[in-house]
């Protein structure tokens, strides 16, 4: 810990101004980035899963090819429709705002870094930048995974479920953006999962040993959840399910080395 720690309120609070308006600056340039480049971020991010070349029912196709199974999960024909006055300049806002915030967050976190930094210990300093150099990876695979496998699978789902014949699935450009991004930000938030077992260890309120001991109901409890994201399909369910055991293992593995 160093003299900054004899910092008055004043001088703390002027850190904590200039560390809210740099991140508030950084969300800005990079929605302004993503504002920019619209045609892209639109064409070959958000409406790419909907086309039957998207990348991930490939791969699909090719996994259950290698297992003796058929799964074509490419969407055939999905009609977007925009009903909503100012629908489409709205969705272009909201898309650009979140881009904005996902790829100024290693940013924030490296701000939020030198902020708290000064007032740590070196071993605390040694475990917050370890924490956050984490949490970094963390929500970026499960960015990945959230958009590249469970987005896929929410619109097979999506596109063809019916309660009767009558009914036909027509899409509207509001319901369809935010399954992406809810799908996407989902697996996101849910990679983070490890960083809690982790602080309730610190908490004492678990162990890595409480971990270990329920390992075999987390592993049916996930694959039952898996399941139902993927309406049962064993290549389909395996896929998400591995990420999402994989956390686990991953959680009893933090906990025991934080708390070595």
């Amino acid at each position: 810990m160093n003299s900054s720690k004899n910092l008055s309120f004043f001088d703390h609070f002027q850190d904590l101004r200039r560390l809210i308006l740099r991140s508030i600056i950084s969300i800005i340039f990079f929605t302004c980035f993503v504002l920019i480049n619209k045609n892209f971020i639109f064409d070959y991010i958000i409406f790419s899963p909907i086309r039957s070349n998207f990348i991930s029912y490939t791969l699909i196709y090719k996994l259950g090819y290698f297992f003796h199974q058929q799964i074509n999960i490419a969407p055939k024909k999905i009609i977007i429709q925009n009903n909503q006055f100012l629908g489409q300049f709205n969705t272009y806002v909201l898309v650009s705002l979140i881009g904005g915030i996902i790829l100024s967050y290693p940013f924030i976190c490296y701000e939020l870094w030198n902020f708290i930094k000064p007032g740590l210990f070196l071993k605390e300093r040694k475990i917050i930048k370890n924490l956050l150099i984490l949490s970094s990876i963390l929500l970026i695979l499960g960015l990945i995974i959230g958009y590249f496998i469970l987005s896929p699978f929410a619109i097979q789902f999506s596109n063809t479920f019916f309660i009767s014949n009558f009914p036909k699935n027509i899409f509207s450009l509001n319901d369809y953006v935010i399954l992406i991004i809810n799908s996407t930000l989902l697996m996101g938030i849910l990679f983070l999962f490890p960083l809690i077992p982790l602080f309730l260890s610190k908490l004492d309120l678990i162990t890595f040993h409480t971990l270990k001991e329920y390992r075999k109901y987390a592993f049916f409890l996930l694959f039952i959840i898996a399941s139902a994201i993927t309406s049962g399909e064993f290549i389909t369910t395996i896929l998400i399910f591995c990420p999402l055991y994989l956390l686990y293992e991953l959680s009893i593995i933090i906990t025991l080395i934080f708390n070595i």
